[in-house]
């Protein structure tokens, strides 16, 4: 048993050496967006925003054969999305024997930061590099902005609904999701030099980040597409061979 854990050790760390791994920083911009799945569409509409994301954090890239790399990295996610979502309550008749709906307009964005371990494999194809793999993602905070904007007043006189606009704003520090993530991503990477890398990513999340033990039936799963630049600081040379 020591004698194969020490040759375990013995290939692991010349297959390092003799693979030259990388370490780097990369940035990313893009879009991100959360589903929203429960909504009944003879009572409403419900319509999902992409909006402005990113990412930020180190690499590790380890070729493991002449053409294929496997790669892991530790980010700063964030994720940001947009959902509105307008209620017909029921319709007011008009003088002149006209309809007017009764509206409720609900505008929900939402916040997520996460700590993203993405865990990949890479096909080299001259400059480019395809790739494939999971992220797992740990909730840092979360927050979220409602705004519901009504068509109508509650007339207190005892006459109904009086079509007077009404906005009234709520904010939450925290929102009612699950601490981890995870789903799938796929990515291409366009090497300039060895050291400067432009790339592009995808990541569509499996999980269901609501918990069902709130109200069942809501699924809400995270996507995100983004492009940024990627900088190699840090190349392991080859082991010589003494002569």
């Amino acid at each position: 048993m020591k004698r194969l854990s020490t040759l375990t050790l013995f290939l692991v760390f010349n297959i390092v050496l003799i693979a030259q791994p990388s370490f780097g920083f990369k940035i990313n911009g893009g879009l991100s967006m959360i589903t929203d799945k429960i909504y009944d569409p003879n009572i409403e509409t419900h319509t999902n925003y992409f909006k402005p994301s990113g990412q930020v954090g180190f690499f590790y890239n380890l070729p493991v054969r002449a053409h294929e790399v496997f790669g892991i990295e530790l980010l700063f996610t964030q994720i940001e999305s947009k959902e509105k979502i307008v209620d017909t309550l029921g319709y007011a008749y008009n003088l002149n024997g006209s309809t007017s709906p009764i509206n409720s307009t609900y505008t929900i964005s939402k916040h997520i930061s996460y700590l993203s371990l993405p865990v990949h494999y890479g096909i080299n194809v001259k400059k480019i590099t395809f790739n494939v793999g999971m992220q797992f993602s740990a909730r840092l905070l979360s927050k979220a902005q409602y705004i519901e904007q009504d068509s109508y007043t509650n007339n207190a006189s005892g006459y109904g609904f009086v079509l007077t606009p009404s906005t009234t704003t709520y904010n939450y520090k925290r929102l009612p999701i699950k601490d981890v993530d995870f789903g799938e991503t796929v990515g291409i990477i366009y090497h300039f030099t060895n050291k400067f890398a432009i790339e592009g990513n995808y990541y569509y999340g499996f999980n269901n980040i609501y918990p069902s033990e709130h109200i069942k039936g809501i699924i809400w799963k995270t996507q995100q597409i983004t492009l940024g630049l990627r900088y190699s600081f840090l190349t392991l040379k080859k082991k010589e061979a003494s002569k």
